[in-house]
């Protein structure tokens, strides 16, 4: 790789990003997450008590992971500047725990993170002579992560839109920012370390951390009391919206009969209604029936979950 100085960096050869033990280190797409609302998502996989996303199967990952190659190569020819496979995973000098994989090394002694984006996201970027600060926070504290375990003074940023539209940004990391994020992922190591966990955000995080409750009740405040009213108010609104759009979904159908699709003068479809194809699945009360007893050997205690009611 480049004749940098690594600072004491040490590197490790890898075969592929899956076979790192991620939960004794964090790495940079854990800060990427930490910072798109998914903190308490990661502390908790680091712990356990979470299973991380298989995407193994999912065919955007896939295809983003086939076209890294050629989304290099297409930063090479436009910028002039060589790159080379960072076929390695880096842990930092000082920070053990604080780890990187990365797509390439740059010929000006910088690295490369590319990206495969659906034509969607585009609108979500700046344009390419903007100030990289423009960026999401999640693209800037990948690539500062990145850069402060590699001790590089810069990450390039490539992004291809579709397949189709192609920009990149230069992000220059200084030895200042590099000692705000290890304080920044710090915080967030400690928190894994001592068992510490953020407020839930989402309903399922919620449930995630408080799977049952202790018997207890306790006082609300007025801030609290005042969530309440607003969420009545809101499940009213939405059963409203339910009745009516179950009210007018039934006209349709009534108006549709047996037809498939419901069109209009210009011959543009307007609603769609067909069968679709048949499938198999398990019976298991028939098998229950004729085979109470292996049916029995089979049957798993399963924990009894959390109901939220508003009264």
């Amino acid at each position: 790789f480049p004749s940098h100085d690594t600072g004491g960096m040490i590197i490790d050869r890898t075969e592929g990003f899956e076979t790192e033990d991620r939960k004794n280190a964090r790495w940079a797409t854990d800060s990427r997450r930490a910072v798109s609302g998914q903190l308490l998502d990661v502390l908790l996989e680091k712990r356990g008590e979470k299973e991380r996303a298989d995407l193994s199967g999912v065919e955007q990952v896939q295809m983003g992971l086939f076209l890294e190659a050629t989304i290099g190569r297409l930063w090479e020819e436009q910028t002039g500047i060589s790159v080379r496979d960072l076929d390695v995973a880096g842990t930092h000098s000082t920070e053990p725990w604080l780890r990187a994989h990365g797509d390439f090394w740059t010929g000006d002694k910088g690295l490369l993170e590319v990206k495969n984006f659906g034509d969607h996201q585009f609108k979500k970027y700046p344009e390419m002579d903007d100030h990289w600060s423009k960026l999401p926070e999640q693209d800037i504290v990948q690539c500062i992560h990145e850069a402060t375990v590699f001790n590089v003074p810069h990450v390039y940023f490539a992004v291809l839109f579709g397949g189709q539209r192609f920009r990149w940004w230069k992000i220059d990391v200084t030895d200042e920012m590099k000692a705000d994020f290890v304080q920044r992922a710090a915080g967030w190591w400690g928190m894994h370390k001592t068992g510490q966990l953020p407020k839930p955000e989402t309903i399922e995080q919620a449930q995630s951390i408080y799977r049952q409750d202790d018997g207890r009740g306790i006082m609300a405040t007025k801030v609290i009391e005042e969530y309440v009213e607003a969420l009545k108010h809101l499940k009213a609104q939405i059963k409203d919206l339910e009745e009516k759009e179950e009210f007018a979904q039934a006209k349709l159908m009534a108006f549709m009969g047996e037809k498939s699709e419901l069109v209009n003068v210009a011959g543009e479809i307007l609603v769609t209604w067909k069968t679709s194809k048949g499938s198999k699945r398990f019976n298991a009360k028939r098998f229950e029936q004729e085979n109470p007893k292996l049916f029995e050997q089979y049957k798993d205690e399963i924990a009894g979950s959390r109901r939220f009611l508003v009264k």
